[in-house]
């Protein structure tokens, strides 16, 4: 299931969105292919300027590819998670301009989607983090993984496992590692074994899923795929593998680019910010809509002085106050939103299912309590939603 060797952040990076979509063709052609791979490489022996000017130069090779841009982008958000406080703020900044050149480039660009996803997420990953020795054992077997070094590869993983039990992950390497020699009944019983563990690690379901398929147990696997995007919603592979595995019409990309993001000052007061992507071509209403939705956020978080609103409940009521300014001024002047998919959150707030809509659509760490009040109350709530509407994040 791995596709491509990539050290350090950067395999982390494309892997959480899939290397066969984030390399595709039409985000970096074969002029700049080869740089991006050694920038990658560059960056995973933390030679961070040389990395950089890798991915700079192969934006210089092939000028309309996203990629190059995007991976500078990953590679800025990655440096402010390794820096003093002092200067993260700057390296986000900068990640976040990076990401939006590389959209206006490429709208669907995956990676640098995924980096606006990171700046904007606020709330710490459901899994175990692995101890130290894990840490180390996990790094030697995905080497030797990526080396098809699969016997040595399946030792370290399980000394992995052996280091911290609570570690699923090491589980879910073990599992790819019989995979990957095409024994998928050891690689299910392992991959079973991850999620058991821990029910949110996305990755275990989503691998779980190919296991099953390969043996030919198909309506088991699109189980494991809606557990898969239950787990964790932000994930992107899980939605490409269930639209490709689902019966019906192919799942349309909502692409929503929020386009605005609330900052707070030293002083306490906050502020709305609006994208250079959507400030500089983005039609009045649709600009009106972000605008209402950031100012409804920061209204918000600045009266909730104890912070004690959650933050789903502050993006749900962002949404709604937006959506509800918007529907009034459409209804005097008739001039309706142009964004499709900002016209397809309108909609779902028209159906009552606005809700859902954020939780899948749009989902961040900090709203996992509602996402789990949700899929409770909704146990078939993905697949309807799903199947009603046809869209993937």
């Amino acid at each position: 299931m791995k596709t491509i060797s990539l050290p350090g952040a950067a395999l982390a990076l494309l892997c959480a969105l899939g290397p066969r979509a984030a390399l595709a063709d039409n985000y970096c052609r074969d002029a700049c292919t080869a740089t991006i791979q050694q920038g990658i490489a560059l960056e995973g022996q933390d030679k961070y300027q040389e990395a950089l000017e890798k991915f700079r130069a192969a934006a210089k090779a092939d000028p309309l590819a996203s990629l190059p841009v995007s991976m500078e982008a990953g590679l800025y958000l990655s440096l402010s998670e390794r820096v003093p406080p002092e200067k993260a703020e700057e390296l986000r900044g900068a990640a976040r301009a990076t990401a939006n050149r590389a959209l206006r480039l490429a709208p669907e660009d995956p990676v640098a989607q995924e980096v606006l996803r990171r700046l904007d997420d606020d709330g710490p990953s459901p899994l175990h983090a692995p101890n130290a020795q894990a840490h180390k054992l996990m790094d030697a077997a995905e080497t030797q993984f990526m080396q098809q070094h699969y016997d040595d590869a399946l030792r370290d993983y399980e000394a992995a496992a052996q280091a911290d039990p609570q570690y699923s992950g090491a589980w879910v390497g073990a599992g790819d590692s019989y995979f990957a020699r095409k024994d998928w009944a050891n690689a299910e019983a392992l991959f079973r074994r991850a999620v058991a563990m821990e029910p949110a690690n996305s990755q275990g379901w989503r691998y779980l899923a190919d296991a099953l398929a390969m043996q030919g147990k198909r309506e088991e696997a699109g189980k494991a795929l809606y557990a898969a995007v239950a787990a964790d919603p932000s994930q992107r592979p899980n939605w490409g593998k269930l639209a490709m595995a689902r019966r019906g019409p192919p799942l349309e990309s909502l692409g929503l680019r929020r386009g605005v993001h609330v900052t707070q000052g030293a002083d306490g007061k906050f502020t709305v910010n609006v994208d250079k992507s959507v400030a500089d071509d983005a039609a009045p209403p649709d600009l009106a809509l972000r605008i209402a939705l950031a100012a409804s956020e920061a209204n918000q978080r600045a009266e909730d002085k104890a912070h004690a609103k959650p933050p789903y409940d502050i993006e749900l009521q962002a949404w709604r106050t937006a959506i509800q300014a918007v529907d009034e001024a459409q209804a005097k002047t008739g001039d309706g939103l142009r964004d499709p998919a900002l016209r397809r959150m309108q909609a779902f707030a028209h159906d009552g299912q606005l809700e859902p809509a954020i939780l899948l659509l749009q989902f961040r760490q900090s709203y996992r309590p509602a996402l789990n009040a949700w899929l409770a109350a909704h146990p078939d709530g993905i697949k309807t939603f799903v199947d009603r509407y046809g869209v993937q994040p």
